[in-house]
């Protein structure tokens, strides 16, 4: 059987960098890996930012894959892996307004054939934002409720009681989890042993059928941006574009005539030249909460 490892967490938690962070260590462990993107909008981003060397990539896009709006394009992709790459382990990155629990059993789909089983879920959990968006998205919560293993990111930017706080918060909503510490998006080498190790009981009861979905009413709407002359007119001017009910922004923008990835999370925003061609440039992709095309001004 095929393995699969579901990468959850929500918006801007940094799943794409641990992503890439964790395909060297699962090359050297499997001959061949597979990984499908789900991505919320039109435009996919986070595909163009995946060292895909040596990697299948399946890119999903406009919905969860564990939604119906596009579970048969999901199953057909899964299908046609175990067909033509047959991988020994798949990677599937849900998109960050997720609920894992919709996955339900998918991999017993008939059309799979019994080609895959869970092997865990690994949930990146923002320390900074996590403790703010949990009191309102139901998605981050069922995405802790989820996990086998916490990888706890961006702890270079919190204070030590904060951090405590936050242990304290995923111990109560899911206390059989293993909890890891990224700082700067970073796993030490007994780390990575745990998080790609796996508890014994990983994966084997928690998708049952019956559950609510947690649905947030979120909204993704792709814009036209820039071009810009610098970094500080295009943070400034796409920030200012935001109302407040945006809470993820993301994209390739044509910053002094280069391709620039611009980051927008929860009013923290990011700017990165690429390396090489970025396709498209000059679209964002705009992830809020009943978001409307006329709130954003650019």
């Amino acid at each position: 059987m095929i393995d699969v490892i579901l990468l959850t967490g929500f918006l801007g938690s940094g799943k794409t960098t641990f992503l890439n962070e964790m395909l060297p260590r699962l090359a050297a462990r499997y001959q061949r890996t597979a990984v499908v993107m789900n991505e919320f909008g039109s435009v996919g981003i986070d595909g163009r930012l995946v060292d895909d060397h040596q990697t299948g990539l399946v890119e999903l896009q406009n919905g969860s894959i564990f939604c119906v709006c596009i579970r048969d394009n999901f199953l057909a992709a899964m299908e046609e892996l175990a067909a033509d790459l047959k991988p020994e382990l798949v990677v599937i990155e849900a998109t960050g307004v997720a609920d894992p629990f919709e996955m339900g059993d998918f991999l017993a789909y008939p059309e799979l054939g019994g080609a895959y089983r869970l092997f865990g879920t690994i949930t990146i959990v923002d320390a900074v934002n996590f403790p703010k968006v949990i009191q309102t998205m139901r998605a981050a919560r069922a995405q802790a409720q989820a996990a086998d293993v916490f990888v706890i990111t961006k702890t270079d930017l919190v204070e030590a009681g904060q951090l405590t706080r936050l242990r304290e918060m995923l111990t109560a909503l899911n206390p059989d989890a293993v909890q890891l510490t990224a700082p700067y998006g970073r796993l030490g080498p007994a780390e990575w042993d745990v998080a790609l190790t796996l508890p014994a009981e990983a994966g084997k009861s928690k998708f049952s059928d019956g559950r609510v979905p947690a649905r947030d009413p979120m909204v993704s709407i792709t814009v036209p941006a820039g071009p810009f002359a610098d970094s500080i007119q295009a943070c400034e001017a796409i920030a200012k574009a935001l109302p407040s009910n945006v809470l993820r922004a993301k994209g390739f923008v044509d910053i002094s005539g280069r391709p620039h990835l611009f980051q927008y999370t929860m009013g923290k925003t990011e700017v990165a030249e690429v390396a090489g061609d970025a396709e498209p440039v000059g679209q964002l992709v705009v992830i809020g909460l009943n978001l409307r095309r006329e709130q954003i001004d650019i």
